[in-house]
């Protein structure tokens, strides 16, 4: 077995990038001396907007026996900040964000579900707590939005911390989980906690959650960004029904991503909804949903359907039930994606 000499450190620090400037910058490290490469070594994570990427001219690979390795044990949140997190809504501007648009019940309830806190890390902050299926808190991500759109606040720097980096834990070890997979039940021989019998895969915590309250039918879960769709995250859901919808522009690298699961046992499609639209680069599903409610779609975006999803909407005002059909036996269009039902 053989691993190579460089690799992109693995810790959370990051560093400016060379070429867009702001702070999203992950250097290559040497695996054996376990030092930072030259500044210009690394991968910017605004893969979409900025892209920048240098890796070593002479990465060969190594033995593994020439590195020292340690099966870590991770690191785990004490429970009692989750609840000490859960209050002072009127101060979050997620919360109010949601109040604008759904119902108190509605928010209340997804508050509960999703156990969203409120930190004082920044005024109106809000924590997104990752519980694993175990019920253990593997970490929470800190995030300031915009209470009136609803957007993170990036000036003047990317409002985005971590609970593990501001308890001063020394030598933290965090493995992340999928955010919403303490919704899955424990037991094998139980369904769904929630009921549903499929799961829905997001890149962001806030879409999971709104999305949740657009479609309750599915499970919404969150990877927390673009690179994070791994097989560490969704060893623990392989036996579920699961539809991932990337964002625009990430299509084709999730798609692909997607199409290696399958190989290895995972119920796995990927939605091309957005894809297939005029929306602009880095439009999620919730902007696609608030639109559509807005009904201000139309003139801004022409969603293309497949030709197989064309004759479905024709026959869904014919019989809505079909739509029923089509989500028990999983079906697909002629191209092996799922049928919208937008």
């Amino acid at each position: 077995m053989t691993e190579f000499k460089y690799s992109l450190d693995k810790s959370s620090k990051k560093f400016v990038c060379p070429s867009c400037g702001k702070r999203r910058f992950v250097k290559y490290i040497n695996q054996i001396t376990n030092e930072y490469l030259e500044e210009n070594y690394g991968r910017c994570d605004r893969e979409t907007s900025c892209g920048y990427h240098n890796n070593p001219k002479q990465n060969h690979s190594i033995a593994i026996v020439n590195i020292e390795k340690i099966n870590v044990i991770p690191d785990f949140i004490d429970p009692i900040l989750v609840k000490q997190s859960l209050k002072k809504y009127r101060n979050n501007n997620f919360a109010k964000f949601l109040h604008k648009h759904f119902t108190n019940e509605e928010v209340e309830s997804c508050i509960a579900k999703y156990n969203i806190g409120t930190s004082k890390h920044w005024e109106g902050a809000t924590v997104f707590w990752q519980i694993n299926q175990n019920q253990r808190v593997q970490t929470g991500k800190i995030i300031l939005f915009n209470e009136k759109t609803g957007k993170r606040v990036k000036t003047p720097f990317p409002h985005i911390n971590w609970v593990h980096n501001k308890i001063n834990k020394q030598n933290y070890h965090l493995k992340q989980c999928l955010f919403g997979l303490h919704l899955l039940k424990i037991s094998i021989a139980m369904p769904l906690q929630y009921n549903c019998n499929t799961i829905a895969i997001v890149e962001s915590e806030k879409t999971a959650i709104i999305m949740s309250l657009f479609i309750p039918e599915y499970l919404w879960m969150a990877t927390g960004s673009k690179q994070n769709l791994k097989l560490q995250l969704l060893e623990p859901i392989k036996k579920e029904n699961i539809i991932v919808y990337p964002d625009k522009g990430e299509f084709s690298d999730w798609n692909r991503k997607v199409r290696e699961f399958q190989k290895q046992g995972f119920k796995i499609k990927c939605s091309s909804i957005i894809e297939g639209s005029e929306f602009e680069t880095g439009t999620d599903l919730a902007d696609v949903y608030f639109a559509i409610r807005n009904n201000t779609y139309k003139d801004k975006v022409g969603i293309v359907f497949s030709e197989t999803e064309k004759k479905i909407q024709r026959l869904l005002k014919i019989n809505p039930s079909i739509i029923s059909l089509i989500e028990t036996f999983n079906l697909i269009d002629e191209k092996g994606n799922g049928i919208r039902k937008l």
